[in-house]
């Protein structure tokens, strides 16, 4: 009869994602890229029938992000990182002291540390130490840019400059935007989001940082290009949220990932 230690685990971590409606994101494929070997993930899509990505839709199913935290936490998750920055803003009114707030309480609640996205951004560029920013908006909407930019100025970040697609003039208007994201299912290419990441640093060279707001932009495989070209850290939404799972890991991670993950663990 084979005995099993009680300390024994098949995977060296528990990670939950909880996503975005509607949208195929690799998010947990990509965490895993810079990950340790033998990371565990686990996704929980949020449902929300004919969701069109609005904020207002964001607002109404907010209650189901605290629904997805305790179906991973119940699922042994030991982190739960939510991928979108714009629900941190979603409600209007919220600001960073009720996003932590409400992450704080819904970790009392399941006993699982849960991490938004959006406030993943101020954390990461606290770390930095940085006070001066450049933000790359990207394919964001207007309002889509005005609240995460009003957040993050909240924060107590001072914006130097912010535009996205269209006032850098990578794409004529936000029909190309539509298009682009049909044909590639919201992964944006590579080219636009390096361009978008150096024209911001170009626009205000002073900032400390560079900020890239929607996980639509995988920069996790571009950031090293962006920060080997301009010399200044990227915080973007994907990366800031890695950083901030592996950090309450306890967990370092791969190489080549940036200077804000390469202060993970």
């Amino acid at each position: 009869m084979t005995t099993v230690q009680t300390e024994h685990r098949r995977y060296l971590a528990y990670a939950g994602f909880v996503t975005t409606p509607r949208y195929f994101d690799d998010s947990p494929q990509q965490f895993l890229q810079v990950a340790p070997q033998g990371t565990g993930i686990l996704q929980r899509v949020l449902h929300v029938p004919d969701y069109q990505w609005g904020l207002d839709e964001r607002a109404r199913n907010f209650d189901l992000l605290e629904e997805a935290a305790q179906c991973l936490a119940e699922s042994h998750c030991d982190v739960i990182g939510q991928v979108g920055s714009n629900w941190v803003h979603c409600q209007g009114t919220t600001g960073p002291d009720e996003v932590v707030a409400f992450c704080d309480e819904l970790t009392a609640e399941t006993g699982v540390r849960f991490l938004m996205a959006g406030q993943c951004l101020v954390e990461g560029l606290r770390a930095l130490g940085a006070e001066r920013i450049t933000v790359a908006n990207g394919y964001y909407r207007p309002d889509w840019s005005e609240g995460i930019n009003r957040y993050l100025e909240a924060a107590g970040f001072e914006i130097l400059w912010a535009g996205d697609l269209v006032d850098q003039g990578l794409v004529a208007d936000h029909d190309e935007k539509l298009a682009i994201e049909a044909a590639t299912l919201w992964d944006y290419p590579n080219h636009l989001m390096v361009a978008a990441a150096i024209d911001a640093h170009e626009r205000a060279p002073g900032a400390d940082a560079i900020v890239q707001t929607g996980a639509g932009f995988r920069m996790l495989q571009v950031v090293d290009t962006v920060e080997g070209h301009t010399g200044v850290p990227v915080v973007a939404s994907d990366v800031a949220l890695y950083w901030a799972m592996l950090s309450e890991l306890g967990l370092g991670a791969s190489p080549g990932s940036g200077a804000l993950l390469a202060m993970a663990g």
